[in-house]
């Protein structure tokens, strides 16, 4: 019993290991789990205003070519950090703006959808944020 206990932990530590190696890049393409808003602002603007976005959120990796960046949320005690691939389209005047969620290592249940969540919310509320306004006087 005391040996499935020392593995246990062994894998455990691997995968904070790995969790906190990680990092995201572009090329990881987007994940199954999507979930898509609209911003009136072109994609050019929607990209420079995610690539400012601030803790607990890093930009891990951006292709400006292809309006594409990488989000990463840190590890924490109940989960192994996720992964946020953001894509940016054009959509009339505006933008779609897709994000994915996964998870750094491996990851079930609510704590999924709650971190995907509280990212689409960090995303808008970014893109909401009204732009400082520069005042020369």
């Amino acid at each position: 019993m005391l040996q499935f206990w020392v593995l246990f932990l062994v894998a455990i530590g691997v995968a904070y290991v790995v969790a906190f190696a990680r990092k995201g890049k572009v090329s990881m393409g987007m994940t199954s789990r999507r979930e898509e808003i609209s911003s009136p602002a072109s994609p050019a603007e929607v990209f420079a205003a995610l690539r400012l976005i601030g803790p607990p959120y890093t930009v891990d990796d951006v292709d400006a070519s292809s309006n594409m960046l990488v989000l990463s949320s840190p590890v924490t005690l109940f989960s192994w950090g996720f992964l946020y691939p953001v894509l940016i389209t054009p959509n009339g005047s505006g933008s779609k703006i897709v994000i994915g969620c996964g998870s750094k290592v491996f990851q079930l249940g609510p704590v999924v959808t709650n971190a995907h969540n509280k990212c689409v919310a960090t995303v808008q509320a970014a893109l909401s944020a009204a732009p400082a306004r520069v005042v020369n006087g």
